[in-house]
């Protein structure tokens, strides 16, 4: 599955831009401001419904009341199907191949994103709903059944919440949100499993592969307790605070470095390259599976960076094989690369040559 083409239209600073992609690498080349990062919105919007940036008004260009983003997507058997969402007010269409795409759920499976940007660079040191957030986008493309168990686990909670807001008897919800949640707990743990070996071969391979880096999962609740005896136990706590403390939905992702959380060690640059190592052991699990790779978006590419670091990075999503959008501000090096599509913009439009 690739972007074999994009188009947009009054999308932030960008008035109409159409690109041919190609397989591999399309870097994105321009000063700051100038719409790289823009492109890259437009295809997470058609990946996931929603702007990683919050808020859909501002997403119109000034002066417009409607944006239109579509791309065309090339399937394994190299046909092309169109996906679509039109935005005017509070009103948006989204359509693949001509009919009606009403659930973000669908976008998840028609075009799957990996998504690098502001919000989540350095993930890997970020609050936890963060961490659990690229550890569910894991599991749920290694298995998707993952999904529906989310949504039930999610609405449980939700009910459960409700009744204690409203000093109502929450034990109703208890055993249905400790057997969901007990399922997600598993299968994030098969994806840690499946991933923690592609995970100790690429940081070996890193820059900084002198350094120690481990994972561990702290599951939400007591470690010596089952989720429904710990929903008992802390009924007084919840019943206080209104709010359900134990969960799948309080796990914590931790990467360690010799026993400390890494958070507190490493610099900002080794914590990037830990949240790209993980990453990567993540498609990594997908490509071995059989799997469709997702596109991978990544905003400011050398973004704490060093050379060697970015060579590194580039050398194992070439090694997957994948398909790349990247921007930056700095050409030197992807103009090292004669395979490459480049794509220099300037006051969001797209350039025939290099941007002065």
């Amino acid at each position: 599955m690739a972007v074999a083409g994009l188009e947009i239209q009054n999308l932030r600073s960008i008035s109409h831009i159409h690109l041919k992609a190609g397989r591999r690498w399309n870097w994105l080349i321009g000063n700051n401001g100038v719409g790289k990062s823009t492109v890259l919105e437009a295809i997470h919007l058609l990946g996931t419904g929603q702007s990683w940036r919050h808020g859909h008004r501002q997403l119109v260009q000034e002066g417009c009341n409607a944006y239109l983003v579509r791309i065309a997507i090339l399937d394994q058997e190299d046909s092309i199907a169109w996906l679509g969402m039109h935005r005017q007010g509070d009103a948006r269409e989204i359509r693949f191949d001509g009919r009606r795409v009403d659930s973000a759920w669908e976008l998840l499976d028609l075009l799957p994103i990996q998504a690098w940007h502001e919000g989540n660079a350095h993930f890997a040191s970020a609050p936890a709903e963060e961490r659990r957030r690229i550890l569910d986008w894991g599991v749920y493309y290694a298995d998707r059944s993952y999904g529906r168990l989310l949504q039930e686990y999610r609405r449980a909670l939700q009910q459960r919440n409700a009744a204690l807001r409203q000093h109502q008897d929450p034990h109703t919800w208890d055993a249905p949100l400790a057997r969901l949640g007990e399922e997600i707990h598993k299968r994030r743990e098969i994806h840690l499993d499946a991933i923690t070996p592609f995970l100790e071969k690429i940081w070996d391979s890193s820059p900084q592969k002198d350094v120690q880096l481990g994972i561990s999962l702290q599951k939400g609740w007591t470690e010596s307790l089952s989720l429904i005896d710990a929903l008992r136990r802390g009924m007084e706590t919840d019943q206080e605070g209104a709010f359900t403390h134990s969960g799948p939905h309080r796990a914590r992702l931790v990467f360690r470095s010799d026993g400390k959380n890494a958070a507190d060690v490493f610099s900002r640059g080794q914590l990037r390259l830990a949240g790209i190592s993980f990453r990567l052991a993540q498609m990594a699990v997908y490509r071995d599976a059989g799997h469709p790779l997702p596109v991978v978006l990544i905003d400011d590419f050398a973004n704490d960076l060093d050379m060697a670091a970015q060579h590194w990075w580039m050398e194992h999503l070439d090694l997957l094989c994948a398909q790349v959008f990247a921007a930056t501000t700095n050409s030197g090096y992807a103009d090292q690369r004669a395979e490459d599509h480049h794509f220099y913009l300037h006051g969001g439009q797209l350039m025939k040559g290099k941007a002065l």
